[in-house]
This record gives C-alpha cells, sequence and structure tokens, in this order.
C-alpha cells in the first residue's frame, strides 16, 4: 500500500481528521455519518460527499492488493475510531486505516445516493398519487 500513500494524499488523509467549522465536525465524522431520511437535502448532502470522495480520487484506489477481510476490518476500525484516536495513531498505523476507509466510503456513498435518490422518488410519486386521488375524489361529477 505504500505505493497509494504519497506525501500528498497523507497530507490529504491527516485532513480528514481536522475540526471544519463549516461542518462542525472532522471530515471523518462527517464521511462515516449516514443521513437520517431520504429527501432531497439527504440526497443532495449524499452527493456532496461522494464529490469530496472522487476529489481525493478515492473512487479510483486500487486496494486489491489487500485481502478483503483486511481491508473491511481496517475500514471498520476508522469508522468506530474518534479523530482525536486516530491523530494519536503513527502515520504508519493511521494512514492505511484512512486509506481503506476512504476506499470504502467510496463505494457506500455511491450507494447510498442511489438508495436515497430512489426512496425519495418512491415518495414523491405516492404523495403524488394521494393528492392526485383526493383531487379527482373532490371533484363534481359529470
Amino acid at each position: 500500500m505504500a505505493h497509494l500513500l504519497t506525501d500528498e494524499r497523507a497530507r490529504g488523509l491527516d485532513g480528514l481528521l481536522v475540526f471544519d467549522p463549516k461542518l462542525k465536525s472532522s471530515r471523518l465524522h462527517w464521511l462515516v455519518t449516514g443521513p437520517v431520511q431520504a429527501s432531497p437535502g439527504s440526497v443532495g448532502g449524499e452527493v456532496e460527499k461522494l464529490k469530496f470522495l472522487r476529489g481525493l480520487d478515492a473512487d479510483t484506489l486500487d486496494i486489491s492488493a489487500l485481502p478483503a477481510e483486511r481491508r473491511r476490518h481496517l475500514a471498520q476500525i476508522g469508522r468506530q475510531f474518534t479523530s482525536q484516536a486516530l491523530v494519536r495513531r503513527e502515520p504508519n498505523r493511521r494512514h492505511p486505516i484512512l486509506l481503506m476507509l476512504l476506499a470504502q466510503s467510496a463505494v457506500d456513498v455511491l450507494d447510498s445516493v442511489v438508495q436515497l435518490f430512489d426512496q425519495t422518488l418512491s415518495g414523491a410519486e405516492s404523495r403524488a398519487r394521494v393528492v392526485s386521488h383526493r383531487h379527482a375524489s373532490l371533484s363534481p361529477l359529470p
């Protein structure tokens, strides 16, 4: 994995652990916190995460050299640990965890966007049917 951990990428990974006043949390916390409900705002929020991850090339990382179980384990550690706990770890331990979390988040967030979009669209369609049915039942008969 050393070839994936360039100085620039290592700085980007460490940047995930820094408090972002705009988000009122670290990027790490923002990435691992899922949406509460299916809504247009939730879809937009997840799309922002997806754009952020793609800006870090998380969707193109070739992590296939590591066994799948090891990748899942490292990503899980990244989800469970706080930013403060990860900052205290040595870079050679912290960076692989964050790298796997990024790679897994790229997949998870894309799945979330598709699912939320589908749920939001289905909900809007259901509400439109209810409104249409109400209007039809209120219309006078010819």
